[in-house]
């Protein structure tokens, strides 16, 4: 499989992680791999197989070249020349979060892990080897059931059923309300709004707020001055059932 000679090993390889970091295979879908389907850059293919090849099948130096790759650091923001573009790459594709790794960042924000049947405390999603763990949330956010070797199994197209669930869901406003949570302790930590505020997006998008969304969310906080704990736990859902939070972006 792995010899130099057969180029189909490297194309189909490098496609699949090209679709996983990209939104959409240079083959699309990427199980359908027939002449008739060419990809839609067969030059760019046809190099990042030879890469793949030349660093005898390397996969980390493939992610590395991937997302080292000036297309895909480009901004997810269309403008008037990209805005219709849905297969050449001119700018990011939001992609949805997969089941297993937004359940860990629900985990990881709130800071309330998840017990699973049949696994010790302290097992992430996507350390679960048996997709027949039941479990809500990944059923709803489109895991697989492992029965078949196609891709397709994977839903990752989003739904109302997802936003319902994580906008309303019990068992997600028991980790954000919990007592020993993240929320819980920066309220107690940081009596100043502007330093909750601050942390709370840092918690759940990586970032600082900008001066606009630190205003609104300072004069929530103080709007919450009855029950602080609420309001900041009102904020912080709010932040998670955004597009920022759910889509790779």
């Amino acid at each position: 499989m792995t010899s130099p000679d057969n180029p189909w090993f490297a194309r189909n390889l490098v496609n699949r992680y090209w679709a996983h970091f990209l939104g959409r295979g240079l083959v699309e879908p990427i199980d359908d791999v027939r002449a008739t389907n060419p990809p839609s850059n067969p030059e760019l293919l046809d190099a990042l197989a030879k890469s793949f090849i030349d660093s005898k099948y390397d996969v980390k130096q493939l992610i590395r070249t991937i997302t080292a790759s000036r297309v895909y650091q480009l901004s997810s923001q269309p403008n008037a020349t990209n805005e219709g573009d849905e297969q050449n790459y001119s700018r990011a594709r939001l992609k949805r979060i997969s089941a297993e790794v937004l359940l860990d960042m629900v985990c990881q924000t709130t800071g309330i892990g998840e017990k699973f049947d049949g696994v010790p405390h302290g097992y992430r999603a996507i350390q679960l080897w048996d997709s027949k763990v039941g479990h809500y949330f990944l059923k709803t956010f489109g895991r697989p059931e492992r029965v078949s070797a196609c891709e397709c199994e994977r839903t990752a197209e989003p739904s109302v059923a997802q936003v319902l669930h994580l906008l309303n869901a019990p068992e997600i406003h028991a980790k954000v309300s919990h007592a020993g949570g993240r929320v819980a302790k920066l309220v107690r930590q940081l009596p100043d709004d502007a330093a909750l505020a601050e942390e709370l997006y840092l918690t759940f998008y990586a970032r600082f707020p900008d001066a606009k969304e630190r205003g609104v969310a300072v004069e929530y906080l103080k709007k919450g001055k009855s029950s602080r704990q609420n309001a900041a736990e009102d904020l912080a859902w709010s932040l998670m059932n955004s597009l920022e939070f759910v889509f790779n972006h």
